[in-house]
């Protein structure tokens, strides 16, 4: 960035680039500030959800029995398996039962009573879609994935489907053993109720006739059709058999497709029915062969398999047949004990009836034996179930969220965007700045020296400056005398010591010969009277006679400053009332006003300035100022005083001082850094050389560390003295003391950002 000033181009350099964010800091940190805050919030109160996800494992063995190797062969892939594996575990028929143990669902309901809710299916569907299944590498491991807004739930969820997929995958594998069972079950109950009513019946029936044993007739016709019973019972026990196969088979066959698994039946069917069976094993391994070389769509495969289709047919239709025969046995065994009865019909009737009713309790003890070792053999077999799924991790309850809230990377990252907008808005707000604030820019724009600078003090490092000295006030009227006074009251003070700078540059400025000398400022509040007093002060202090003249009619201060009264003064002396040098305040009137005889004797030198004040106030001061009076008196106190120092109002208001500008040697130009625009500071030097009036030089008040990067440069950043031999401690000066207040400052928003962090 580059200003140019008249005809000179100033480049600003990295120094005066960090000089620019200091002096622009407290909007850049508010920018940061302001940016983190925000994203912060904005942040916590956009957050989502929160999420938590809990997984299970469980572990799929490939468990085979030798039929299965040798129908599957070569083709069977793992892979195969473990995808099969991982539909199942996201099929609507797990989550069904999932959401019945969940109680998410009532129930006992069937898979039909479910789809017909709509609410249910709904239920059913947001599970699934919580739930993911992913396998392990290339373990024969699946983890089962839950994520939802409860982290219970999200664990409940994942462990009751680890669980019913392994229920589920019991009852798939071992489905003949669990419908076998069941029915054995359900038959037991029927038989062993059907035998408890025939015992009951037999038993009162004898009760109730009186009967005890029977005949030889009786118990011959009785053996004989308890024959005739027992193989009628074997008979039909070998027609559930039959049927039950015959079951089996037709299934497969209506199934389709290629099974050359082997019919199994209880007893001996038939010889040709062996030799069929036998045939299906053989085109087993056949087929077993012709898959390693050949497609499931080669000629050959095809054939085999529709040779196959025909064997099952086969084997249906003898079962069939064995089942009609075994049907017609059963009714020439039913007519033969008909005819045996009628044969006996002589015997008496209530042997018969007692006969009936004790072969009815054998034929239900017979059958509820039967029923009760098979149901011991299905016992056996389920004992000896297929286990494919176990259990390898449980789920475990999760405190973490999966979606955690990135406030603390987010306001890390408004803050950085804070910093370069508020660096942004800085180097704009620099640019529109159309103040000078450096000497360079001062010197080329005024084209005059700047022969001084003052540096800023506040309240606080003057009530610190003047504390612990002893018969100084730190407060009130008397700390603000002080402060305007400090070259009196702190000789040793960094602010005392640019005094006695600018009264060397200006002695020796342009030759030195300047003995009428006139202060003043482009605009109020610059400081102009301040450093006219100081300036006196400091001249008078070398030993020379100063005269410090209060020019300023409309705003005095002067006699604020050193405690005496306002009137008389110049203007009594411009109307012809008296004369100058009676209206001069000497030292003794200083002592005996209200700076008192202590503060007056503070530091020597006081003793050689004479003050003229200003006066009662005029209602024209400007006609005053021209009265041909004050030629008389500037040129009488010229003879008088080595210096005369002339206090006048701001140049931008009035004309008071222009009109006194050409009858002095020279102006002193008071320059408060960024009071005034650079446009009204040369509009000042123009009206001053237009009417005669020469320009010494600038003064710089109100020089910052931070604003000015010339006064930096000087490194005078402690309070420093000669004090003639006194070993006094150097204490830190104003600039230390910004440069902790802005530690200070940023220590407490880093703070302020941690605990932000934390949270």
């Amino acid at each position: 960035m580059a200003q140019a000033i008249g005809n000179t181009s100033y480049e600003l350099n990295l120094e005066e680039y960090w000089q620019v964010i200091l002096r622009r800091r407290f909007i850049i940190l508010f920018c940061a500030m302001s940016m983190g805050v925000f994203s912060w919030i904005f942040t916590w109160l956009n957050q989502p959800p929160p999420l938590y996800s809990s997984s299970a494992s469980v572990k799929v063995e490939a468990v085979s029995n030798m039929a299965d190797m040798l129908l599957r062969g070569r083709s069977y892939r793992p892979t195969d398996d473990m995808s099969t594996q991982l539909a199942l575990i996201q099929s609507y028929a797990l989550m069904e039962r999932v959401a019945q143990r969940l109680k998410m669902i009532p129930e006992g309901l069937t898979s039909e009573e479910i789809r017909a809710n709509p609410d249910y299916i709904e239920r059913v569907l947001d599970l699934k879609d919580e739930i993911s299944a992913d396998q392990d590498g290339d373990s024969r491991i699946i983890r089962i994935s839950v994520t939802s807004m409860s982290a219970e739930f999200a664990r409940d969820l994942a462990q009751t489907v680890a669980d019913e997929f392994r229920v589920f995958n019991i009852e798939e594998k071992n489905k003949r053993v669990f419908d076998a069972k069941k029915f054995i079950e359900q038959q037991l109950l029927i038989v062993g109720d059907r035998l408890k009513r025939a015992e009951e019946a037999a038993r009162d029936y004898r009760q109730a006739n009186n009967l005890s044993q029977t005949g030889s007739d009786s118990d011959v016709m009785s053996r004989l059709i308890a024959d005739m019973e027992q193989e009628y019972r074997q008979a039909v026990a070998r027609l559930n058999d039959l049927s039950f196969a015959l079951k089996q088979l037709q299934e497969r066959v209506q199934k389709g497709g290629w099974n050359y698994q082997a019919a199994t039946v209880s007893g001996n069917v038939s010889t040709y029915f062996d030799e069929l069976n036998k045939r299906l094993v053989t085109m087993a391994l056949k087929h077993t062969e012709l898959t390693t070389h050949f497609t499931d769509e080669h000629p050959q495969v095809r054939e085999l398999r529709e040779q196959a289709s025909d064997i099952l047919e086969s084997m249906a239709g003898e079962l069939d047949k064995q089942v009609s025969l075994t049907k017609r046995r059963m009714q020439n065994l039913q007519d033969s004990m008909d005819d045996t009865q009628k044969k006996y019909h002589g015997l008496p009737e209530q042997a018969l009836d007692l006969q009936r009713l004790q072969r009815t309790v054998r034929i239900n003890e017979e059958l509820y034996d039967l029923l009760e070792k098979k149901y011991q053999e299905v016992l056996i077999q389920e004992s000896e179930k297929v286990q494919e799924v176990s259990l390898v991790r449980p789920a475990m309850l999760s405190h973490a969220r999966v979606n955690p809230v990135r406030t603390a990377q987010t306001a890390v990252a408004g803050f950085i965007l804070g910093l370069v907008m508020g660096l942004i808005i800085a180097l704009i707000l620099e640019t529109m700045d159309t103040s000078v604030g450096t000497i360079e820019e001062v010197e080329a724009f005024l084209e005059v020296p700047v022969i001084g600078f003052v540096p800023h003090i506040t309240h606080n490092e003057a009530m610190e400056l003047f504390s612990g000295v002893e018969g100084l006030a730190i407060s009130g009227h008397g700390l603000e005398r002080q402060m305007r006074l400090i070259s009196h009251f702190s000789p040793p003070s960094t602010i005392s010591e640019a005094y006695r700078s600018l009264r060397t540059n200006l002695l020796f400025s342009q030759g030195g010969d300047h003995r009428v000398i006139l202060v003043s400022s482009a605009t109020v509040k610059e400081g102009k009277s301040t450093i006219a007093a100081n300036l006196a002060v400091v001249v008078a202090q070398q030993g020379a006679r100063v005269l410090l003249i209060d020019g300023d009619m409309r705003k005095p201060m002067q006699h604020h400053t050193f405690g005496l009264k306002r009137a008389p003064g110049l203007s009594e002396c411009l109307l012809g009332q008296m004369s100058w040098q009676d209206a001069i305040k000497r030292f003794s009137d200083v002592m005996l006003g209200d700076m008192g005889i202590d503060q007056a004797l503070f530091t020597p030198g006081l003793d050689q300035l004479d003050i003229l004040s200003c006066g009662r106030a005029s209602a024209n001061p400007p006609d005053l100022l021209s009265d041909p009076a004050l030629d008389r008196i500037l040129a009488e106190v010229r003879e008088e005083y080595d210096m005369v120092i002339i206090d006048m109002p701001p140049l931008l208001h009035t004309t008071d001082a222009i009109i006194v500008a050409s009858k002095v040697d020279g102006i002193l130009l008071v320059y408060h850094i960024g009071s005034v625009v650079r446009g009204a500071l040369k509009r000042v030097k123009s009206n001053i050389e237009g009417v005669g009036g020469k320009v010494l030089g600038v003064v710089l008040n109100g020089v910052r560390g931070d604003l000015s990067p010339d006064y930096s440069t000087y490194k005078m950043d402690r309070y420093y003295a000669y004090n003639y031999g006194k070993d006094e401690k150097v204490r830190a000066d104003w600039f230390g003391q910004l440069q902790k207040q802005t530690k200070d400052f940023l220590d407490k928003g880093l703070s302020m950002i941690r605990s932000m962090l934390k949270k």
